[in-house]
């Protein structure tokens, strides 16, 4: 068996725990796969044990384990994916808060200037439509925000005979 560890890393498997017991003209072998993923399920996977003559271990070890290890590298490989998954989401769920947020922030921001008492849209016009913008940057669909950009478009260049 001069292709052991070649034949092994065919399996997809990255990484095992074996223990080896001889006993006489017997030998058991437990082999544990290990994976990557956080999914602490993984961890209590029971090791494949093989027991036998040396002569049929050495024969017939790949041929038993053949199939455990394809359906194991199959499990390990979905709960990477889905823990990949699981991350991308969670990160965009998060933008999507701080989006949200910022939007709050500054349409509130926007809110007060307009709501003040000495708010004058001809001075002040253009703090309200720079807020207002910086909004719509985030959210193009503000509603109120699109209100006060085209409210305050009439103080930009104020014409007398309009």
């Amino acid at each position: 068996m001069n292709n052991f560890f070649s034949t092994l890393q065919q399996t997809g498997i990255e990484q095992y725990g074996m223990s080896i017991l001889f006993d006489g003209a017997t030998v058991s072998v437990s082999v544990l796969p290990k994976s990557s993923a956080k999914d602490k399920a993984l961890q209590t996977l029971k090791p494949l044990t093989l027991r036998g003559t040396i002569e049929e271990v050495d024969e017939k070890f790949f041929q038993i384990l053949q199939k455990p290890l394809e359906k194991t590298q199959a499990l390990f490989r979905n709960t990477v994916a889905f823990e990949q998954a699981l991350k991308e989401t969670e990160q965009k769920t998060q933008q999507a808060k701080k989006k949200k947020e910022s939007v709050s922030k500054k349409a509130t921001e926007l809110k007060k200037l307009l709501k003040e008492k000495d708010f004058n849209p001809m001075e002040d016009h253009e703090k309200a439509t720079d807020l207002a913008k910086a909004i719509l940057k985030i959210d193009p669909n503000h509603k109120e925000a699109q209100k006060v950009v085209k409210d305050m478009e009439v103080y930009e260049s104020p014409n007398l005979f309009r």
